[in-house]
């Protein structure tokens, strides 16, 4: 059985309660001190609810970024248990991996949110997910589910592995690329099997996809290494 971190919902409601509780608290405070060390706090108070705003709105950028899942769940909450259950099957999928493996669910790297991240000697996995049940087409070089764009979801997980292989660059001294894949599990067979490098498949050929790579093989020291460092890094 694979060596497994997190599970995905586990830690969303708790993590986005104590980020709304230190956001308030911040904001009270900055109130606060700039209005008590003002000299005229009602003249200037415009000018303080300004900067507290700007202030406020870059920490609530971060932490969208840290837990868009949360976030999303106090202002869309509609579509949310869905895409919960899609990532439970994907990560009940990935369990059935040998020990080989190391699966990191639910993670920030760097500020990136990463869904599902399998690090193995076969190579290093990150796996997304399309939630849309339309038939995906490509359309001016973008990828489509029906009538919805999902260049935010290819950029985003194309970022994602090149931030981990500069970290593998800088940290391990080596040149590892990892391989993106996107999951639909709400379809028995894409019509997109790969779209601009990332592979695209249906849930049922997620592990035989992962257990079935061919290439330079990963040395166990830096699968045990790397999957250390995000243990300890981004917990």
């Amino acid at each position: 059985m694979a060596y497994i971190e997190g599970y995905p919902g586990e830690k969303t409601k708790g993590v986005t309660a104590k980020q709304v509780g230190f956001i308030v608290i911040v904001a009270i405070m900055m109130v606060g001190l700039m209005t008590y060390f003002s000299e005229d706090w009602r003249a200037e108070l415009p000018s303080i609810l300004t900067v507290v705003t700007i202030i406020l709105a870059i920490i609530v950028f971060v932490s969208f970024k840290v837990n868009p899942s949360g976030w999303r769940r106090i202002f869309r909450h509609s579509g949310l248990e869905q895409e919960l259950a899609y990532d439970r099957l994907i990560a009940d999928s990935l369990a059935e991996l040998d020990d080989s493996h190391f699966i990191f669910h639910d993670i920030t790297f760097e500020l990136f949110h990463i869904e599902n991240l399998v690090i193995s000697p076969r190579g290093i996995f990150v796996i997304g997910k399309i939630t849309h049940g339309e038939d995906l087409h490509v359309k001016n070089k973008v990828l489509f589910a029906g009538e919805d764009p999902l260049d935010k979801t290819t950029g985003d997980i194309w970022r994602v592995c090149h931030l981990v292989n500069i970290v593998i660059k800088k940290g391990f001294k080596t040149e590892v690329m990892p391989r993106p894949i996107l999951v639909s599990p709400g379809s028995q067979t894409p019509s997109v099997a790969e779209y601009d490098g990332i592979t695209i498949l249906p849930l049922r050929k997620l592990n035989e996809t992962i257990e079935g790579q061919r290439g330079k093989d990963i040395k166990e020291k830096l699968v045990h290494s790397f999957a250390y460092y995000i243990k300890k890094r981004y917990p």
